[in-house]
């Protein structure tokens, strides 16, 4: 690493602006507002402390922007902040994982665009440039994965990158109608009771517009309901119809010569490269609906140490399984398996999710009946909880094949995860109180940049089958780390390591089937291809099963 290389560059002047915009809702209107209304003060005083707010909030725009410099030598990028505190940070090309480039709307008017720099280490912010030029953004962007990838040319024409995946702009219509949300109309309503003083003070209480009289609110109750749900109806769906032309406008995935480039927004233009060594697994999402009318995600879980998606990158937020599965096999990612391959869990899964969650339900409502007798209504509902329980325990399945372990999971949101066996980190089989009485147990898999809520596992095996299933697993990782061996001879690796558990006891599927349990391969017992060959491997396989 060069120690010559000096943080000689600002960021761009715009970043003044931009950075007083972001400051102005604590500094302009936050703290006059929470003063005003604390001490019943005057239109003046307001006024004249949001001036004040104003000064203090350019003022550290400016600290900021003087004491902002960053500089790029031929292997590390250097950069330094802080208006107090003081941080020089060197950020070498070989330890950077992903480089991101966004533009939103302000940066967009004036030609500039964000970098955002991840190294995979626990810092939040790891490297970011706010406010640089679009042409010096894309320099950076260029110099650092060409140091990444010397063999290939970094700043190829990107024009003739292979297009995997687009989103038209009526698709993005029908993919908003299913992402219904009121989050802004929860914003408002907080804004509304945070400006509740003022407004009363100014024009008088909202609530004598619509029903001046007790008499009057009285006799429109039943229709203001009515139509205060249909407003949330409308709301809901105007919201997320506008969320997801926001995000999703433009949405293009390309195969870049490290990985997938994507490209999408509105009034933040972002571009993302997801490199294919840092894909640690693939996530197939669905909906209750979505599903049964043929939509699909595809996410790729990767080592970024964004907290925010917790290193889970879009690859196609609304597709159908046939523009899915090109991606997948361009990620080297093998086919899906037919859905007989799946094994379902243990069937007390459904005993142990009704004592889990019904039974104290139930118990909590008849308790209530005695102070509030019309919550004997709410045990009506939980007559449907047992039906439900029954299709998720249906829907909660698995599969290894020779490659990888395939878990499907959810009715609901329903999810098929795709782990290969040498991207995993660590295998923990567990068992709560109640699973221990009925005799069942679960197994985790943990795998690098995995969040703590949303992680492949397997829930209510058979206990004994639980630990012979880790067993498989820790085999099937450490052939596939060395490397050089075809499927078969995984499998028979796998076999002599691990006997065959007994994994479903109830009968569920054919039994000679689950006794042998690793599926069928059509491609003739021998490994998938390296990357570069994914799409003839595709197309060899013919057509890929319904989803399981």
């Amino acid at each position: 690493m060069s120690a010559a290389t000096a943080a000689d560059r600002r960021l761009h002047p715009s970043a003044l602006f931009t950075g007083f915009l972001r400051r102005a809702p604590e500094f302009v209107l936050g703290l006059p507002a929470l003063i005003g209304f604390a001490s019943q003060a005057g239109w003046g005083r307001i006024l004249t402390i949001a001036a004040i707010g104003a000064v203090l909030s350019l003022g550290t725009s400016l600290a900021a922007w003087l004491r902002f410099r960053y500089g790029v030598g031929e292997r590390e990028i250097v950069i330094e902040s802080g208006i107090l505190n003081r941080q020089r940070r060197i950020i070498p090309f070989d330890r950077v994982q992903d480089i991101d480039i966004e533009q939103p709307l302000l940066a967009r008017l004036f030609g500039t665009a964000r970098v955002r720099i991840e190294t995979g280490g626990g810092g939040k912010d790891e490297g970011n440039l706010d406010t640089i030029s679009l042409a010096e953004a894309q320099r950076i962007r260029d110099l650092i994965r060409g140091h990444a990838v010397p063999t290939r040319k970094a700043a190829s024409d990107e024009a003739e990158e292979p297009l995997l995946f687009a989103m038209p702009f009526p698709r993005l219509l029908v993919a908003g109608l299913f992402n219904f949300s009121l989050v802004f109309l929860a914003i408002l309503g907080g804004a509304l009771q945070y400006l509740q003083p003022l407004i009363e003070r100014t024009i008088g209480n909202p609530k004598d517009w619509i029903a001046p009289t007790a008499e009057r609110a009285a006799g429109m109750g039943v229709y203001l309901t009515l139509a205060f749900i249909a407003l949330l109806l409308v709301l809901g769906v105007v919201t997320g119809i506008a969320r997801t032309v926001a995000r999703d406008y433009g949405f293009r995935l390309s195969r870049a010569p490290a990985g997938f480039r994507r490209r999408r927004g509105l009034l933040t233009l972002s571009e993302a490269v997801i490199p294919l060594r840092r894909v640690q697994l693939a996530v197939l999402t669905s909906g209750w609906l979505r599903r049964r009318l043929g939509w699909f995600g595809l996410e790729f879980q990767t080592l970024s140490a964004d907290a925010q998606q917790s290193g889970h990158q879009q690859a196609a937020p609304f597709a159908t399984i046939a523009e899915i599965m090109p991606i997948l096999a361009e990620a080297g990612f093998e086919r899906l398996p037919a859905n007989d391959d799946y094994v379902r869990v243990s069937r007390r899964s459904i005993l142990r999710r009704m004592l889990n969650w019904v039974l104290p339900t139930a118990l909590l409502l008849a308790a209530l009946t005695i102070f509030r007798p019309l919550a004997l209504l709410l045990l009506i509902p939980l007559a449907v909880l047992p039906v439900l329980l029954v299709l998720e325990w249906r829907r909660h399945r698995y599969v290894l094949t020779p490659r990888a372990v395939f878990i499907a999971e959810g009715l609901v949101a329903p999810r098929l995860w795709m782990l290969p066996y040498e991207k995993a980190q660590s295998f923990s089989v567990t068992r709560s109180a109640l699973q221990q009485r009925l005799g069942l147990a679960s197994l985790a898999i943990d795998t690098a940049g995995a969040s703590v809520f949303r992680a492949p596992a397997i829930r209510d095996l058979e206990a004994a089958d639980a630990d012979a299933l880790a067993e498989r697993l820790l085999a099937a990782f450490n052939i596939a780390r060395r490397g050089g061996r075809s499927p078969v001879e995984v499998v028979d690796a796998v076999d002599e390591r691990a006997a065959q558990p007994a994994l479903d006891e109830q009968g569920d599927g054919d039994a000679a089937k689950q006794a042998d349990h690793q599926p069928a391969f059509d491609d003739g017992g021998t490994a998938p291809g390296p990357e570069s060959d994914a799409r003839a491997n595709q197309a060899e396989r013919g057509p890929e099963p319904p989803v399981p």
